[in-house]
């Protein structure tokens, strides 16, 4: 990867200066096209190791194999009927249906402002209209409680939309601060999460490292099951899914890095995001 003032090679490692015009990569490393070739060079790499991963995956299997037939007969003698220690705690079950039918149930106008932090959150979007969001910690209490730092912090205030992907989502909330990562809350990095990503699912954006979220956010279009399990759903949309639709209705331009029709050709920015509760 080329530094983006000189266009000189980088040293992996992402160096905080570029050796050579000692420009400040902090932010160039930030960026969704900076991701993307990121993202390239870590494939490259994983694919000169995995002739390695396949012998060691290989050997697991056989270690798993040989202690499952020694283990068997052990548990089969031991049993008493007795209950077992419950596996990793979490929320086992969701009625989705009754989220489905919670989604867009209500209008913005449904709430007003808060002075307290809330589950409820109103991002206004300029030109676009509202849209209020239901925040489950008891889902993704990281993620949530991460959310509502921003909100009571102003940080989401003038970010934009960056990213409009009509048919899936549309992704925003990107800052200049330098944030520190929380953990990724979804079933592929441990955690129990049974929030699916249905239309009107808000969600945290990541890179490949799965526990890399800071405070991008997408809200989705559509239906995608891909990011069931490998992305921590955390809200939902119950006011103005409408503005979604909206946003995903402007003029897009093609990412230069990765080809993806999603770049807004006019700005969606958040004028703000504020805490609110359903009126009585």
């Amino acid at each position: 990867m080329n530094c983006p003032k000189c266009q000189k090679p980088l040293p992996k490692g992402q160096p905080r200066l570029c050796p050579n015009c000692k420009k400040d990569l902090s932010n160039f490393y930030k960026m969704k096209e900076t991701q993307v070739l990121l993202e390239a060079e870590k494939a490259a790499d994983l694919k000169k190791r995995k002739l390695i991963k396949l012998v060691i995956g290989a050997l697991l299997v056989c270690a798993l194999i040989v202690a499952a037939v020694l283990l068997i007969p052990k548990l089969g003698a031991g049993s008493t009927g007795e209950p077992t220690e419950a596996a990793v705690p979490g929320v086992e079950t969701l009625d989705m249906e009754a989220v489905k039918a919670e989604i867009d149930s209500r209008k913005p106008e449904d709430f007003t402002q808060s002075d307290e932090p809330s589950d409820f959150v109103k991002i206004t979007v300029k030109d676009f209209g509202e849209i209020v969001v239901k925040l489950r910690p008891d889902l993704a209490p990281i993620s949530a409680r991460n959310f509502k730092d921003l909100v009571a912090r102003k940080y989401y205030d003038g970010t934009s939309f960056h990213r409009v992907y009509p048919g899936f989502m549309i992704q925003g909330g990107a800052g200049e601060e330098d944030l520190p990562a929380i953990k990724g809350e979804f079933s592929s990095n441990g955690v129990k999460n049974p929030l699916l990503h249905v239309r009107g699912v808000l969600s945290m954006a990541r890179t490949t490292v799965k526990d890399s979220a800071t405070s991008q956010f997408f809200l989705m279009h559509a239906d995608n099951a891909t990011l069931d399990g490998n992305y921590a759903a955390f809200g939902y949309i119950v006011a103005g899914l409408d503005t979604v639709d909206k946003i995903c209705q402007i003029p897009l331009g093609d990412n230069p890095y990765n080809g993806e029709h999603s770049v807004p050709q006019v700005d969606v920015v958040m004028e703000s995001a504020v805490f609110v509760t359903p009126k009585q």
